[in-house]
C-alpha cells in the first residue's frame, strides 16, 4: 500500500511528530497510515489509525445523505497528528480523504465453499 510522493522541492510539515510518537501511535492502535499531500512543492503529512467499527458505520449511514460530512467524520475519528493544514485547508483535507477511502479497500478477502 505504499504510495510515497517523492517529488518534493519545498518544507515538510508533519507537526512535529516523531518517530517516538510513531511507535507509541502504533503500539496503541496497531496500523498507522502516513497520507502525505503535495502542495506547490510543500508535503503535508498526516497520520491516521484504521477506523473502528462504530466509525465505519457512522461514515456509511451519513454518506447516503452528505459525503463531505461522512469524510470528516472518518477524518476526525482517524487522525492522530500531522500538519494542522491538512484539516483545515479544504484542498488539502480532500485530497487526504481520498487516501482514507484507499485505507478502507485495503484488504483482501476470499470466500470458499467446502
Amino acid at each position: 500500500m505504499e504510495n510515497k510522493i517523492t517529488e518534493q522541492v519545498g518544507e515538510t510539515f508533519n507537526g512535529g511528530v516523531t518517530e517516538e510518537q510513531i511507535r507509541a501511535w502504533k503500539a496503541q492502535h496497531g496500523k498507522i497510515a502516513c497520507i502525505e499531500v503535495v502542495d506547490d512543492g510543500d508535503v503535508h503529512v498526516g497520520y491516521f489509525h484504521r477506523p473502528r467499527i462504530e466509525t465505519i458505520a457512522a461514515v456509511t449511514k451519513i454518506a447516503k445523505t452528505d459525503e463531505l460530512k461522512s469524510s470528516e467524520i472518518m477524518f476526525d475519528n482517524c487522525w492522530l497528528g500531522g500538519s494542522p493544514a491538512m484539516r483545515n485547508d479544504a484542498i488539502l483535507f480532500m485530497e487526504a480523504t481520498k487516501q482514507l477511502g484507499v485505507m478502507l479497500s485495503s484488504c483482501r478477502s476470499s470466500l470458499k465453499n467446502l
